[in-house]
């Protein structure tokens, strides 16, 4: 059973990651006349939908939150008697921290250069999927399908595979970040629904890391929401879905009666959802030629296009069109995690609500669709 105790020691740490995260923010934007050479993120581009270059290295105030949270966080002896719990946590975030560098370097480079391709950024996310999975001793080893859980028994295998999860999952929350505080607000929903099924099986270190993460994303996004002062760039991106990746695999291997490995995918629902969607979209058109070509056809871009800037907001600044999308996703965003926090442990009820979330998304996808054709009718019959 968990105990107050471990409110009374996590808070101080979980307010530092905050505030942390939050001056951190605040001082790159004071200072963008002196790095904004490097750091700004330009207005065009097929997937931009901001009006001011915007500094992108948000990843590095996220840094400073984590590195912040890592010093405050208790000793291991507490008035004479070890703090198992604080040892645990603390110790763990070493370690996660120490896996998220090759996928936080990567993304830097990108946010300054702009040069890293593609394969790069999805290597070094696998990458620090793999180092951390050798680092912990956490990796996917069963996901209850029969002959493929065999393979996965195999250490190699199963390290293999979770660093290229881990991959998919970082890579998924880079692709939803496409409006002010649509990835970050989605992250600490995630962060949350982590920490309460932790709470329920019991699990005091990914309970408090959760939290922790969610503390350090929050600081983050009151620069970032609503006016989009800073972008978290894809060193934050990459550094928070490894990081919801990787607690979602811990969480499962130390608690395996009480967490199923497919309801941890339900967590991850929306990313998920949208990277499929995504790569199937783009491969049936014969005119973009690889899955990781960027485009303005992703779920959140038509709901900013089609129903906001058209139907509700029409005519509305900018920033306020941008930032009145995200609240659309973060609800959606939250139908796959129900199933998540209500029946963790039930392999039958996540699937069927993962099925459940992926027809919300079609039918949300098709609706922006009729809306499209509403609009250029509307705009015909006019002319």
């Amino acid at each position: 059973m968990l105990t107050t105790e471990v409110t009374q020691v996590f808070w101080p740490a979980i307010v530092t990651g905050l505030v942390c995260s939050l001056l951190a923010s605040l001082l790159i934007v004071a200072t963008k006349r002196w790095h904004g050479g490097f750091s700004m993120d330009q207005t065009t581009g097929v997937q931009k939908f901001h009006t001011v270059p915007t500094p992108r290295i948000g990843g590095i105030a996220l840094l400073a939150g984590f590195v912040g949270v890592w010093l405050a966080l208790p000793g291991s002896v507490e008035n004479g008697i070890q703090n198992a719990a604080a040892n645990s946590t603390q110790s763990l975030l070493s370690l996660l921290l120490l896996g998220a560098l090759p996928a936080f370097v990567a993304g830097l480079v990108e946010d300054v250069t702009k040069k890293v391709s593609v394969k790069t950024r999805l290597l070094a996310t696998a990458a620090s999927g793999l180092l951390a999975a050798l680092l912990t001793g956490y990796w996917i080893h069963y996901v209850n399908v029969p002959g493929l859980d065999l393979l996965l028994a195999l250490a190699p295998i199963g390290i293999l595979f979770t660093a290229f999860a881990v991959a998919g999952i970082a890579n998924s929350v880079n692709i939803i970040d496409g409006f002010n505080g649509l990835a970050s607000g989605v992250v600490v929903l995630m962060l949350l629904t982590l920490a309460y099924i932790a709470f329920r099986a019991g699990d005091t270190a990914i309970l408090n890391l959760a939290l922790i993460g969610a503390a350090v994303v929050l600081g983050f996004m009151l620069v970032n929401y609503p006016k989009g002062h800073l972008f978290l760039g894809d060193a934050g991106a990459y550094t928070l879905g490894y990081f919801v990746a990787m607690l979602a695999v811990a969480l499962v291997v130390r608690n395996p009666s009480e967490v199923s490995p497919w309801a941890m995918l339900l967590v991850c629902g929306y990313p998920f959802i949208e990277t499929m969607f995504s790569i199937y979209r783009r491969l049936s058109r014969k005119r973009i030629h690889s899955p990781g070509s960027p485009d303005a056809s992703h779920l959140h871009s038509l709901i900013y296009r089609r129903m906001v800037s058209r139907k509700l907001l029409s005519g509305a600044p900018a920033w306020k069109r941008n930032a009145y999308t995200s609240p659309f996703l973060w609800v959606y965003s939250f139908i796959p995690m129900l199933g998540a926090m209500f029946w963790p442990e039930s392999l039958g009820m996540v699937i069927a609500w993962l099925f459940i979330s992926f027809v919300v998304y079609q039918r949300m996808y098709r609706r922006m669709l009729r809306l499209s054709v509403y609009f250029r009718k509307r705009a015909a019959a006019a002319i």
